[in-house]
Formats: structure tokens, C-alpha cells, sequence
């Protein structure tokens, strides 16, 4: 994720990894990529439906990463032509993790899908309209206050 779309805290970091996958993945059909536990031995990858498990491997060089430069220009237009793509360097990274494509089933014992729809259609939260985030901050704190009166009726 690119710096100029999303402002780091001060204590996160951006990192990039090369994540390497087999030739008949194509992440360009692909509407949702969820990372899950990047920071541990084998990351799980989720595009919509499908699953990967990651191993990470260590690289023979050094992956860098460029993006498309919209504002590339030349110093002497009459002799220097622009290639029809510009790019940038972004980044460097030397680690690459290899994704490869499990299935994941459900477990035996387990709720059937019907019955986990039913469960969250049981639970939704009702919708609730607020004309501002001062009112809704008030009536987070009534509501949070009433739900825990133990810790607001102390006595001395």
C-alpha cells in the first residue's frame, strides 16, 4: 500500500514482501487479498475464496518494486524520447514468501453452513442513525455506563 494513500501512525511500519505464486494465478481477477499473520512462519493468503499457505524463502538477489510514474518528463524532448510506460523505483525487499494453494474444509463435529448463517442472522446489530459524532460519542458513553454499573457506583 502506497504511503500517499494511507498516513503510517508512529508506530507502524511499511514493509514490502515479494510474495511468489504458481503461473495460473492471476491476481488481476481477483476482488479482495487478505494477509493473515504476515509476521509469523507461514502466513495464510486469502484471494476472495481461494487459500494459500506461505513459506518464507531467501531470495538469490534483491526485489524491487517501481510503480508508474505520471509525471515523467525528459531534459531534451527533441533528441530523448519517453517510452510509452514510465516507471519509478518505490522500494527494495529481500524477502519473498512462496504461496502455495491449499483447501480448507470444515472441521468434523463442527456447525453446518446453514446453521452459521442462521447464527449471524440471529445476531446483527440493528442499524443506528446519528446526526452527529458528539451524539453518538453520548450515546456510546449512556449506553457503555449502563451496561457496566459496577463501575460507576462505588460507594465510599
Amino acid at each position: 500500500m502506497s504511503s500517499k494513500n494511507y498516513e503510517l501512525s508512529d508506530d507502524e511500519e511499511e514493509h514490502y514482501i515479494f510474495v511468489e505464486f504458481d503461473d495460473s494465478v492471476k491476481l488481476e481477477k481477483y476482488r479482495n487479498i487478505h494477509v493473515i499473520g504476515i509476521d509469523t512462519k507461514n502466513p495464510l493468503i486469502q484471494l476472495d475464496n481461494t487459500f494459500f499457505s506461505g513459506t518464507y524463502e531467501n531470495p538469490l538477489g534483491t526485489h524491487i518494486f517501481f510503480e508508474d510514474d505520471p509525471l515523467a518528463q525528459t531534459s531534451d524532448p527533441l533528441f530523448d524520447k519517453l517510452p510509452e510506460r514510465s516507471l519509478k523505483y518505490m522500494a527494495k525487499s529481500r524477502k519473498t514468501v512462496k504461496a502455495e494453494h491449499v483447501y480448507i474444509k470444515m472441521k468434523e463435529g463442527t456447525e453446518s453452513e446453514a446453521q452459521i448463517k442462521q447464527d449471524k442472522t440471529d445476531h446483527e446489530i440493528p442499524a443506528v442513525a446519528f446526526t452527529s459524532v458528539a451524539e453518538a460519542v453520548e450515546r456510546f458513553k449512556k449506553d457503555w455506563m449502563a451496561s457496566h454499573p459496577e463501575l460507576f457506583n462505588k460507594t465510599k
